[in-house]
């Protein structure tokens, strides 16, 4: 009961210290800056986000509750409108949770998990549980962040996943360790590819602002962002199982659909809604791939972009799965379609996504630049690592696309005032915006996998934090590194 009672008592009393205590240096600068309602208001922003991360960390409320406290808390404390707070709720990105959550509905309803559990046991024939989880889990979501989407990607490999690990009648450790691995493989995914995720085209509209001349093009990614992806891919597999000490010495043979049994008419067009979906999620990275190589192809590729964002086929595939219908009636019923879906992480997500708005406005991202920036010489050594720790610990309380929105301008600018170049600057804070895993508000992946139910915010947190930070580590040091590399390939000068 004490426990409970310290868990409760512990946000408030932080929120009311750092509300209390005198301005610390250079809160009051960077209110001004950005207008903010009051002298204090980065601090007071973050005591408040003290407060929601506490209670996130230690579930003494429900996550989605604590989702709807953090955006009405900011828009009681003046610094986001009732309507911007609530509308965060109904952002685009929700909608490829609730797609992928009904779409894995339809998968169990008709029983397509079970014979893509069946389909995908086939990559790996060997019984190590580890090395299991890699090739069943982590391999596909990772390879899948290609549909431009590390949200879709999550979403696609879930139902399946949790499918194969029930099948072989999993432990719940092999299960959380599982879904922890697949979330990471997808987060880490964000950096494969240049339109793997939003923070990277970011960066490159940035860049070829900042710097007239300067194309950062889909074959330079491979050099500054993919080495990441792969090394990201690699370090938080083996923390997950590191940390998470499964109990499985060797994993059991699943239980297998018969190849030989015809598949349904039902599991037929639920896996054509699927595959449309995934062709829908793919068309717009595909043709901007194609237009970097054919530049005739940019105005195609804008206007595909411009009527197919990520979240359209989320929706169409809500949609489909509800009107299709064959004598056994709809594929799922709009009651189904209900059930279907983790209201938990959706407000969840929503509350992170209203405070990541607030703590932009009230001036926060502002304060941890200055008190960043003001204690150093700025070069480009200097700027990759303020970039790098900027673009991280604002992912923690905002998306990481809002994250580069706010920090990937401002690094670009102390570089231009510095006279750096701020092409490592800026690759550093773009992609230090897709590390953090540490909660399911950090990013949607997480997000997604902690909706099986089969995670616990502790382990999350721990291993996404050791991960995060070996990341993080790695990425300061053979950034600056991996740009050289890639300016001398382009004959410019570091």
């Amino acid at each position: 009961m004490i426990k409970k009672s310290v868990k409760w008592l512990l946000g408030p009393l932080l929120f009311l210290v750092f509300t209390l205590a005198p301005p610390l240096p250079y809160v009051q600068e960077a209110a001004r800056q950005v207008a903010a309602p009051s002298p204090k208001a980065p601090q007071i922003a973050f005591g408040a986000l003290a407060w929601i991360a506490t209670w996130w960390v230690t579930e003494v409320v429900p996550l989605g509750l604590t989702g709807l406290i953090a955006a009405a808390m900011f828009s009681l404390l003046g610094f986001l409108s009732w309507t911007s707070a609530l509308t965060s709720f109904t952002h685009p990105i929700i909608w490829i949770f609730i797609g992928g959550f009904v779409l894995s509905k339809a998968f169990r309803k008709w029983g397509v998990d079970k014979r893509a559990a069946g389909a995908v046991a086939k990559l790996y024939k060997g019984r190590n549980p580890a090395l299991a989880a890699f090739f069943i889990a982590c391999l596909p979501a990772f390879t899948l962040t290609v549909t431009g989407s590390i949200t879709a990607s999550a979403s696609v490999v879930y139902p399946i996943a949790l499918s194969y690990l029930t099948s072989i009648k999993a432990s719940d450790k092999f299960m959380e360790a599982t879904m922890l691995a697949l979330g990471e493989a997808a987060t880490s995914g964000a950096m494969l590819l240049l339109m793997s995720t939003p923070p990277n085209l970011i960066a490159k509209q940035v860049l070829e602002s900042t710097l007239p001349g300067f194309k950062l093009t889909f074959f330079d990614w491979l050099i500054v962002g993919t080495p990441h992806a792969l090394f990201g891919l690699a370090i938080s597999w083996l923390v997950v199982f590191k940390f998470l000490k499964v109990e499985e010495k060797e994993v059991a043979e699943p239980i297998r659909v018969s190849s030989e049994s015809r598949m349904s008419r039902e599991e037929k067009l639920v896996v054509a809604v699927f595959l449309t979906a995934l062709a829908l999620w793919m068309l717009p990275g595909a043709l901007a791939l194609a237009a970097s190589a054919y530049p005739s192809l940019e105005t195609v590729s804008k206007t595909v972009s411009s009527y197919l964002p990520e979240a359209a086929p989320a929706v169409l595939a809500v949609i489909a799965l509800g009107l299709i219908r064959t004598e056994k009636g709809p594929l799922l019923t709009f009651q189904e379609i209900v059930e279907g879906i983790d209201w938990n992480v959706v407000f969840m997500f929503g509350g992170g996504l209203a405070m990541g708005l607030a703590l932009d406005s009230s001036g926060f991202s502002r304060w941890i630049a200055l008190a960043l920036s003001s204690s150093t010489v700025l070069d480009v050594s200097s700027l990759s690592l303020i970039g790098a720790l900027l673009g991280f610990l604002i992912t923690f309380p905002a998306s990481n696309t809002a994250a580069a929105i706010v920090s990937v301008p401002l690094i670009a600018s102390l570089a231009k005032g510095a006279g750096v170049n701020p092409v490592a600057p800026v690759l550093s804070t773009a992609l230090a915006c897709s590390i953090s895993s540490a909660l399911p508000s950090t990013t949607p992946p997480m997000a997604i996998v902690y909706g099986s139910r089969k995670v616990k915010i502790s382990n999350m947190f721990k291993v996404g934090i050791v991960s995060d930070l070996l990341r993080l580590i790695a990425l300061i040091a053979a950034e600056p590194h991996f740009v050289r590399v890639l300016l001398a390939f382009k004959g410019l000068q570091t």
